[in-house]
């Protein structure tokens, strides 16, 4: 163990859920930004914006397979009087020695992507064309621009083209990859380690269930919520609800390159809850302990020597949830630079009830009416325990402390179990 003298928090007051989140993020420190190579980048957060080097396209080229030519020369044609224009040449995608000028009076062929040569302005498809392998014949005018990309209609030089703050996803790359990115400034993402505490817990889902054990119903689902909110979780452990194991899977934690300690269970106040007075022998200061909220009242939140972060939830399954949505992920956020999604304003479709006191998270659904509006459905279970209602849910319903109910058609905040409903909202 660490032989720092402890920092004792027994004089910790039941904060509220507001008090309590701004305690924990205060103590987030951005880690430090540095360059990698944009394939390298997905799920990292920028810490820099990024200007487009170059255009996009940087040079005018053809959107189809066809013929370029000058829409002057066919200004006249008609079907009384045609013109015919000789095709000379080729102008092929990424082939330098194809045609660069083309002269009043004639075509040239050209392919998708390649440069439209000085000289033309407008493409027709080939198979819109009157070719008869020499001479491009015209009934009628032709517009000016038809098929044709100009210098910079995607992209701009200059042009900004992502903030400093976004987490990069796989949509971005194109647009990277187009403009010339081959680097960016990014902040690394946070890892973190997970230790559930039980000895009924076992891990091994191929086997039955020895009498008054329980499968861990929280380890996948936290490291699940850890890739979603952008943190790399580097691995999972269980161990006996004793203080000496779980001193040593701590241990053992702050020996690894985890920014983030996640532990369940062993918070609480009875006789097995051994995981706050292990912390401070090991001399971590407690931030945050209880916390007036349903569910999740226990959770604990401590920062340890050497500059490790640690976080312990409650052990049943919506708990953990809650704790992981409410807590971990704003704090992650801020670890690795990025602000925290915005919750969601929904209606109401049916009457809820809050706890006396505290601030009350129930799992609900969202659903958008015919005119786009956000409403959220409110489980009728609602235990810390049950599963089945959170497996139905995609969204925590946020009753504020002090408030006892509220009806059906109220406007309500709402935090989404996962960043893909923010996006998509």
């Amino acid at each position: 163990m660490n032989a720092q003298a402890p920092i004792r928090s027994d004089t910790l007051v039941m904060q509220s859920y507001t008090d309590s989140l701004a305690a924990i993020c205060d103590t987030a420190e951005v880690l430090a930004p540095h360059l990698v190579p944009l394939s390298a980048a997905l799920g990292k957060v920028l810490a820099a914006d990024i200007h487009a080097s170059i255009a996009v396209p940087s040079f005018e080229n053809s959107a189809m397979d066809g013929f370029a030519f000058a829409s002057a020369d066919v200004a006249a044609a008609s079907e009384d009087a045609p013109v015919s224009l000789l095709v000379v040449g080729a102008s092929i995608a990424g082939d330098t020695a194809g045609l660069s000028h083309l002269v009043s009076g004639r075509a040239a062929k050209i392919m998708t992507g390649a440069p439209m040569p000085d000289g033309a302005d407008t493409v027709m498809p080939v198979e819109a064309a009157s070719w008869d392998h020499e001479n491009l014949t015209f009934t009628s005018p032709y517009p000016k621009g038809r098929h044709v990309r100009l210098v910079g209609q995607d992209i701009a030089t200059n042009d900004l083209l992502l903030e400093a703050g976004t987490r990069i996803k796989a949509a971005h790359l194109p647009m990277l990859c187009a403009s010339g990115a081959a680097s960016v400034m990014v902040f690394e993402r946070p890892k973190a380690c997970w230790i559930s505490t039980g000895q009924e817990i076992s891990d091994d889902f191929t086997k039955p269930l020895a009498p008054g054990h329980i499968y861990n119903a929280t380890a996948l689902y936290g490291q699940s919520a850890c890739e979603d909110m952008g943190v790399e979780f580097t691995n999972a452990t269980t161990v006996r609800d004793t203080p000496q194991d779980f001193a040593a899977a701590l241990e053992t934690a702050l020996e690894g390159d985890a920014n983030i300690i996640l532990s369940t269970g062993g918070v609480s106040a009875g006789q097995y809850d051994f995981v706050k007075p292990v912390l401070e022998d090991f001399g971590a200061r407690i931030h945050v302990h209880r916390v007036r909220i349903k569910p999740a009242k226990p959770i604990l939140f401590a920062t340890l020597p050497g500059g490790k972060y640690f976080f312990g939830l409650p052990g049943n399954p919506i708990s953990t949830a809650l704790a992981l949505g409410a807590f971990v992920k704003p704090f992650a956020h801020l670890l690795s630079g990025v602000a925290h999604e915005r919750s969601l304003a929904a209606r109401l479709i049916n009457e809820v009830r809050g706890a006396s006191g505290k601030t009350t998270f129930l799992m609900g659904k969202l659903t958008t009416n015919e005119t786009g509006q956000l409403h959220v459905t409110a489980d009728a279970r609602q235990q810390s325990f049950q599963t089945a209602p959170f497996g139905r849910s995609d969204a925590w319903i946020v009753i504020p402390e002090g408030v006892d109910a509220l009806a059906k058609g109220e406007l309500v905040d709402c935090i989404p179990f996962t960043s893909a409903i923010c996006d998509r909202s």
